[in-house]
Protein backbone atom coordinates (compact mmCIF):
# COMPACT_ATOMS: atom_id res chain seq x y z
CA UNK A 1 0.00 0.00 0.00
CA UNK A 2 1.33 3.44 -0.91
CA UNK A 3 0.52 6.48 1.17
CA UNK A 4 1.01 10.09 0.20
CA UNK A 5 3.76 11.93 2.02
CA UNK A 6 2.54 14.25 4.75
CA UNK A 7 3.81 17.81 4.21
CA UNK A 8 6.16 19.12 6.87
CA UNK A 9 5.00 21.90 9.14
CA UNK A 10 5.83 25.16 7.41
CA UNK A 11 5.67 23.85 3.84
CA UNK A 12 4.19 26.97 2.22
CA UNK A 13 2.91 27.60 -1.29
CA UNK A 14 1.71 30.59 -3.29
CA UNK A 15 -0.54 30.01 -6.28
CA UNK A 16 -0.75 32.71 -8.96
CA UNK A 17 -2.52 32.79 -12.32
CA UNK A 18 -0.36 31.38 -15.15
CA UNK A 19 -0.45 34.68 -17.11
CA UNK A 20 -0.62 38.13 -15.51
CA UNK A 21 -1.30 41.41 -17.34
CA UNK A 22 -0.10 44.76 -15.98
CA UNK A 23 -2.73 46.42 -13.75
CA UNK A 24 -4.95 43.32 -13.78
CA UNK A 25 -6.63 42.27 -10.56
CA UNK A 26 -5.41 38.76 -9.84
CA UNK A 27 -6.44 36.33 -7.14
CA UNK A 28 -3.61 35.09 -4.99
CA UNK A 29 -3.98 31.83 -3.09
CA UNK A 30 -1.53 30.79 -0.39
CA UNK A 31 -1.39 27.88 1.99
CA UNK A 32 0.89 26.42 4.64
CA UNK A 33 1.11 23.00 6.26
CA UNK A 34 0.49 23.45 9.99
CA UNK A 35 -1.32 21.39 12.66
CA UNK A 36 -3.18 24.41 14.12
CA UNK A 37 -3.78 23.07 17.64
CA UNK A 38 -6.38 25.04 19.61
CA UNK A 39 -5.13 24.14 23.08
CA UNK A 40 -8.41 22.37 23.79
CA UNK A 41 -7.78 18.96 22.20
CA UNK A 42 -6.11 15.97 23.80
CA UNK A 43 -3.54 13.44 22.66
CA UNK A 44 -4.03 9.65 22.72
CA UNK A 45 -3.14 9.54 26.45
CA UNK A 46 -5.65 12.24 27.37
CA UNK A 47 -3.14 15.05 27.95
CA UNK A 48 -4.00 18.51 26.61
CA UNK A 49 -2.12 19.46 23.47
CA UNK A 50 -0.78 23.02 23.96
CA UNK A 51 -2.03 25.65 21.56
CA UNK A 52 0.14 25.96 18.48
CA UNK A 53 -1.27 27.84 15.51
CA UNK A 54 -0.52 30.48 12.89
CA UNK A 55 -1.27 33.84 14.50
CA UNK A 56 -0.29 36.30 11.75
CA UNK A 57 0.05 36.25 7.99
CA UNK A 58 1.91 39.16 6.39
CA UNK A 59 1.81 39.77 2.63
CA UNK A 60 4.38 41.98 0.93
CA UNK A 61 4.51 42.93 -2.73
CA UNK A 62 7.61 44.64 -4.09
CA UNK A 63 8.85 45.13 -0.53
CA UNK A 64 5.68 46.87 0.75
CA UNK A 65 3.09 45.30 3.03
CA UNK A 66 -0.21 44.95 1.20
CA UNK A 67 -2.13 42.80 3.69
CA UNK A 68 -1.96 41.40 7.21
CA UNK A 69 -4.20 38.75 8.71
CA UNK A 70 -4.42 38.17 12.46
CA UNK A 71 -5.80 34.78 13.38
CA UNK A 72 -6.98 32.94 16.46
CA UNK A 73 -6.87 29.24 17.24
CA UNK A 74 -10.18 28.68 15.43
CA UNK A 75 -8.56 28.29 11.99
CA UNK A 76 -8.41 24.75 10.59
CA UNK A 77 -5.34 22.61 9.97
CA UNK A 78 -3.21 23.55 6.93
CA UNK A 79 -4.67 27.07 6.60
CA UNK A 80 -5.32 28.79 3.31
CA UNK A 81 -5.86 32.43 2.34
CA UNK A 82 -7.07 33.96 -0.91
CA UNK A 83 -7.24 37.62 -1.79
CA UNK A 84 -7.37 39.96 -4.79
CA UNK A 85 -4.27 41.96 -5.72
CA UNK A 86 -3.76 44.57 -8.42
CA UNK A 87 -0.62 43.60 -10.33
CA UNK A 88 0.67 47.15 -10.80
CA UNK A 89 4.35 46.26 -11.19
CA UNK A 90 6.66 43.31 -11.53
CA UNK A 91 8.27 42.18 -8.31
CA UNK A 92 8.31 39.60 -5.54
CA UNK A 93 5.17 38.64 -3.65
CA UNK A 94 6.00 37.19 -0.24
CA UNK A 95 3.76 35.50 2.31
CA UNK A 96 5.13 35.15 5.86
CA UNK A 97 3.22 32.96 8.31
CA UNK A 98 4.14 33.41 12.02
CA UNK A 99 3.01 30.85 14.59
CA UNK A 100 2.58 30.96 18.36
CA UNK A 101 6.07 29.50 18.87
CA UNK A 102 7.57 32.43 16.96
CA UNK A 103 8.47 30.39 13.92
CA UNK A 104 8.11 32.19 10.59
CA UNK A 105 7.44 30.28 7.37
CA UNK A 106 7.89 32.26 4.17
CA UNK A 107 7.29 31.69 0.51
CA UNK A 108 8.02 34.06 -2.34
CA UNK A 109 6.66 34.10 -5.90
CA UNK A 110 7.61 36.47 -8.70
CA UNK A 111 4.91 38.56 -10.29
CA UNK A 112 5.92 39.10 -13.90
CA UNK A 113 3.84 40.18 -16.84
CA UNK A 114 2.90 38.00 -19.78
CA UNK A 115 4.41 38.89 -23.17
Amino acid sequence: MTTAATPLTGDARILLPPAIQKDAVIYVRALVAHPMYTGMSRDEKGALIPEYYIKTVDITYGGHRVARFEWTSGISRDPYVAFPLRASHEGPLQVAWTDTKGRVYTQTAAISFAG
